[in-house]
């Protein structure tokens, strides 16, 4: 069966919606966790959860957020994860978009799950163990369609593991965040979250592409059925309870007809 995809006006809607969502499971869950991606996709979807949940007063203490991925530096055996005070770190990006807008909610950095590039086994165990992911929220790369930091020919079976960037994923990168001014600001290698983990862990997942550079993502991932090495994230199609939210300018050959 297709993977249902929801087109809505903009990206601040989808993050509405996608929130909400979030909001209304925390608020009867004894436990809830969320997968997110660092940089522009997921952050309607933040900026939306720390708007709604001030606005109820709901008491986030019980959300737990698993950030997929994070660049390091060093060599085999002793990698670094990067500073979260760097600007690029989706450490980083996830205490600004997440911890510090909900701690007065409750959520607190030990409710935040990351990868470990030194023992990336024990990030699969740590999530079989604390009962998997509810809700992991994905980003396609616009240019060579990475998820989290798999690149293109990555097999479907993929582990959590250290990884050298593609040329393609770090030219991708260079727009994820502004401090990225050009292919060399972008480290070389990242520890990431397997394609297998997302499909095996996650009892729901969600797509977010929105805006014209995403145009073509869209499109490469509406015309797969199933998993495709040369586009990665066309793991959605792979994974349980899978849905795509597009914004309309992102969803253009849906709209025009394009086949």
């Amino acid at each position: 069966m297709a993977t249902p995809i929801t087109v809505m006006p903009s990206a601040a809607e989808i993050g509405e919606v996608i929130a909400q969502h979030i909001l209304e499971q925390l608020a009867t869950a004894e436990r809830y966790v969320v997968g997110f991606p660092a940089g522009r996709s997921a952050t309607p979807v933040a900026a939306a959860l720390d708007r709604l949940a001030h606005e109820s007063g709901l008491i986030v203490d019980n959300l737990r957020i698993v950030m997929m991925d994070e660049y390091v530096t060093g060599r085999p055996g002793d990698w670094k994860l990067l500073s979260a005070d760097t600007p690029h770190s989706c450490l980083g990006w996830a205490q600004r978009n997440l911890l510090d807008p909900l701690a007065d909610l409750g959520l607190r950095p030990a409710h935040l799950i990351a990868p470990d590039p030194n023992e990336p086994a024990a990030f699969e165990k740590e999530l079989i163990d604390g009962g998997g992911i509810d809700v992991f929220l994905l980003a396609s790369g616009q240019g060579d369609g990475h998820v989290a930091l798999n690149g293109p020919g990555t097999p479907r079976n993929a582990p959590t593991r250290v990884v050298e960037l593609p040329e393609s994923t770090r030219r991708d990168n260079v727009s994820t965040f502004p401090s990225l001014l050009s292919l060399e600001d972008v480290p070389t290698y990242g520890v990431t979250i397997g394609t297998a983990e997302l499909a095996a862990l996650s009892r729901s997942v969600v797509m977010l592409l929105w805006g014209p550079n995403k145009a073509y993502a869209f499109d490469r991932i509406r015309r797969a059925d199933s998993y495709d090495p040369a586009w990665p994230a066309t793991i959605v199609h792979d994974c349980h309870n899978a849905r795509i939210y597009a914004d309309e300018q992102a969803a253009q050959s849906e709209r025009e007809g394009v086949s």
